[in-house]
């Protein structure tokens, strides 16, 4: 946010034990543009196999409204009788409201479809059993504009590293974020999964937090399933 070379910087751990948290990577999946087609039964076969763990509240994060939408129609297709609530372009106050209460501890399985870097991605507490999952779609890297390519531009000139500046540090923040509503209190348990095969290369894992050190990786949606329900037994 600013700041010179002699600025201080300090960095804390988080607060939360770290066993809490499950991180789980699939780096089978290439969500890029061009590929996402051939993505949608995929990522709606590793949300059912997040979700299948434990019954509970969950929340996906998708890249886009078209995104989520098609794998949502998938999904739902799929498994009928999950319970689904799809954020909605321009929801006002009262309708976000709405959407946040339906997350409720009443022990039933309900899974939020949500756009990356949204209302609900960010600012949003749901604390103990209202949210025990969250599934980032995507490597949130932010949409080409003017203003993102003068900062790429800028950084490209000064170091050498304009895109990450403009698009990969940005989207790093997004996925971040999201993944940050699940562990709210020193007794949350919860699971991360990250959907997209760019979480497996060294740029990326260099950005995980030091509490995603011990992420777990899956090739597909039958080894997440495993590594979810491995969490959950530990877990009671």
């Amino acid at each position: 946010l600013g700041g010179g070379k002699k600025s201080a910087a300090v960095e804390f751990s988080s607060p939360f034990p770290p066993e809490n948290l499950c991180i789980a990577a699939v780096d089978s999946i290439s969500t890029r543009f061009e590929d996402r087609e051939k993505s949608y039964k995929k990522i709606a076969s590793c949300i059912a196999a997040t979700v299948s763990a434990r019954v509970g509240n969950y929340m996906v994060f998708f890249p886009s409204y078209s995104y989520m939408e098609a794998v949502g129609k998938i999904f739902h297709a799929k498994y009928p009788k999950v319970e689904i609530i799809a954020q909605k372009r321009n929801m006002t106050y009262s309708d976000k409201e709405k959407f946040l209460s339906e997350f409720c501890e009443d022990g039933k399985l309900r899974v939020g479809f949500c756009v990356l870097g949204g209302s609900f991605s960010e600012g949003v507490d749901l604390p103990g059993r209202r949210l025990i999952g969250a599934i980032v779609v995507g490597v949130g890297l932010p949409g080409i504009s003017n203003e993102n390519n003068i900062i790429r531009d800028y950084y490209e000139n000064k170091n050498g590293c304009g895109y990450d500046y403009a698009y990969t540090y940005p989207g790093m923040n997004a996925v971040l974020q999201a993944a940050g509503r699940v562990i709210r209190t020193e007794t949350d348990r919860g699971i991360v999964v990250l959907i997209d095969d760019r979480f497996a290369e060294p740029k990326y894992k260099t950005l995980f937090p030091n509490e995603w050190k011990d992420a777990k990786f899956a090739r597909n949606a039958k080894s997440l399933a495993e590594i979810a329900q491995r969490f959950w037994k530990t877990r009671k």
